[in-house]
């Protein structure tokens, strides 16, 4: 096991620090708005006139409209400058998210949560892209830690604080605690953030672009649809034909950029190893950390009996490894390299998942609730490494393709874990024999393979994968 040298000190210099302090903060009201919301389904659907399965939709309509704008995000931020772009997608959020607690029933809220989605599809890759311009090649890693560690926080306050606000005054206030919250960022943008200027000659692939957001919204909403327990028949039959939809005009895309000169998502990348290892290895990953909060506090409720708070706060435990984990993860690779440091956590990741599979959280606590931190501590460093490995090797004038590229795959994966997690749950429940107990540990054991897949997928790594990231005190 090889480490790798390093000089002097790590440091951020002051510009680069503020700027993905400032790119932080707009990913924690993100991943704040997006977890905020589920303990007050049931007040708002009350409020509304309907009931909560159908409400859920407004996290639906998220997801889609997050998805659909990914894509296009990055020749946006090309062609109008990403700065302004980045500015502008907060307002619509801001403005959205006040539209959302005015909504008077269930169908507008719905539709405007997928505006709030298009304007979220542009915060994250835009906010990325901004700070990967700005950061030297030796301050990669450092930086993006510090971009997602306000992002590991707001999953640990999100549902508290939407309980808290929802009980003293009233669900509406989940959406508009957004306002204050964007207008600081706002602020903070446009005094801080450097500005690149726009290319307004620069080409623009609508045709692309409306194919790829399309084919993900399809491919989305089909597995959505599909990881939907006790799904009608009708359900599945749309599930099938979005799927089905979304893989045709991924085919017609894939035809189409390969004659292009600049298509929305340039497949060229993939000729990149850094990017194309990133990418194989980050989608397995991804598809296990996507199912395992959807598994997890099912089956604390349905199999050890515990209340659905406590289990709220059992599952708090991956979260705090994961933030704990943003102190080290930068000194670790330093010491470990790429290739070591992922195959490593990817091995401590299954591992740890195979655990709270197998043990009784009744019978061993203290064992399991270890077991979950070590998972969020692995998935931690996982989701540094391979957020900047797939840019090691891209030059400047791609890493607006690549972060909308890298990022699509992402939110994909993401949802591919949920849906195959409950297709998983629901095949194994129809066998005869098959306990609650044995259909919970069989799936959460296809997760930690799944994991232990991705850390496989290291050995076909380079040795030196990634290596000018991780010198210290580098002059670009």
């Amino acid at each position: 096991m090889s480490a790798v040298h390093t000089q002097g000190t790590p440091t951020l210099s002051g510009s680069t620090r503020r700027v993905a302090w400032i790119v932080s903060a707009v990913f924690f009201i993100e991943q704040l708005d997006a977890t905020i919301i589920a303990p007050a389904l049931p007040a708002m659907a009350a409020d509304l006139g309907t009931d909560a399965v159908a409400l859920s939709g407004a996290i639906t309509a998220y997801l889609l409209g997050l998805t659909m704008l990914i894509p296009l995000s990055g020749r946006l931020a090309d062609r109008y400058g990403d700065r302004r772009v980045f500015a502008l997608a907060i307002f619509a959020f801001l403005a959205s998210s006040a539209a959302c607690g005015l909504a008077q029933d269930a169908e507008v809220l719905i539709a405007l949560r997928f505006v709030q989605g298009l304007a979220g599809a542009l915060m994250a890759p835009i906010g990325r892209l901004i700070v990967l311009r700005k950061a030297d090649t030796h301050e990669l890693v450092e930086a993006m830690a510090l971009v997602i560690l306000l992002a590991m926080i707001a999953p640990m306050v999100g549902p508290f604080l939407g309980g808290l606000l929802t009980t003293y005054l009233g669900w509406r206030w989940i959406f508009w605690i957004n306002i204050p919250l964007c207008l600081a960022t706002l602020l903070l943008v446009w005094r801080f953030l450097p500005a690149q200027p726009g290319r307004p000659g620069a080409r623009f692939d609508a045709l692309g672009a409306g194919l790829t957001g399309l084919a993900f919204a399809g491919l989305v909403y089909g597995l959505m649809a599909l990881g939907e327990r006790g799904a009608a028949e009708g359900a599945w039959h749309s599930a099938i034909v979005a799927l089905a939809g979304g893989l045709v005009l991924l085919a017609i895309y894939v035809r189409y950029a390969r004659r292009h000169p600049e298509p929305v998502l340039a497949l060229a990348l993939l000729s990149i190893v850094s990017f194309r290892d990133a990418m194989a290895g980050s989608t397995l990953f991804r598809i296990a950390v996507g199912g395992v909060p959807f598994l997890l506090p099912l089956m604390l409720q349905e199999v050890y009996g515990y209340s659905p708070l406590a289990a709220g706060l059992i599952v708090l435990a991956p979260a705090a490894g994961g933030f704990v984990m943003k102190f080290f993860s930068t000194r670790l690779l330093r010491r470990l390299g790429y290739r070591t440091g992922l195959l490593l956590h990817g091995l401590l990741a299954a591992l740890c998942l195979a655990l709270a599979a197998v043990l009784d959280p009744r019978e061993a606590f203290i064992v399991y609730v270890l077991a979950l931190f070590g998972f969020g501590w692995a998935r931690s460093l996982q989701m540094n490494a391979y957020g900047t490995l797939a840019y090691a090797d891209v030059g400047k004038p791609k890493l607006a393709s690549a972060t909308s590229f890298f990022l699509s795959v992402q939110n994909l994966s993401v949802a591919l874990g949920v849906a195959l997690t409950a297709v998983l749950l629901r095949a194994l429940e129809t066998l005869g024999d098959a306990t609650a107990a044995h259909s919970y540990l069989w799936a959460a054991l296809v997760l930690g393979t799944l994991c232990l897949l991705s850390a496989l997928l290291c050995f076909s790594m380079p040795a030196g994968s990634g290596g000018h990231l991780l010198v210290r005190n580098a002059r670009s």
